[in-house]
């Protein structure tokens, strides 16, 4: 798959506040974790704010999805809780609150996502495998 490259001010993740430091106003640190596990462990609710992002955020699923370099699984997740909740992706300790089950779910629905986005867009199904980083450094 040829990389896409955006700009970040073509993101639509950037303004949602994907990279904020901060949890929404509010929430505490523990908070933001906590209901990222909630959110997750919720594969119906999941399913539905990964459909929100792989229609309505364009730029940034080409810039992300196309990145092998990346943990796109981790990304799903962490946008879906972000146009869902306004959670920035530095919470996503939440994920490591989840059972060995929960987090296989997780995954599981997060490639579904993100091979409903390949698809429609002219690309291979890929495997789980595929989707893993494949630099020696996971960014996320």
């Amino acid at each position: 798959m040829e990389r896409i490259y955006h700009t970040w001010d073509k993101w639509e993740c950037y303004p949602a506040g994907f990279y904020d430091n901060n949890p929404p106003k509010g929430m505490t640190r523990d908070e933001a974790e906590a209901f990222y596990h909630d959110f997750l462990a919720d594969i119906p609710l999941f399913e539905s704010c990964m459909e929100l992002v792989i229609t309505e955020w364009k730029n940034s699923c080409e810039h992300y999805l196309t990145n092998e370099r990346m943990n796109r699984i981790a990304w799903m997740g962490q946008t879906a809780v972000c146009i869902h909740a306004g959670i920035p992706s530095k919470f996503r300790g939440g994920y490591n609150l989840l059972t060995e089950e929960q987090q296989k779910a997780a995954d599981e629905a997060a490639l579904r996502y993100m091979n409903k986005w390949f698809v429609a867009n002219g690309h291979p199904e890929m495997t789980m495998e595929q989707v893993q980083s494949r630099s020696e450094v996971n960014l996320y």
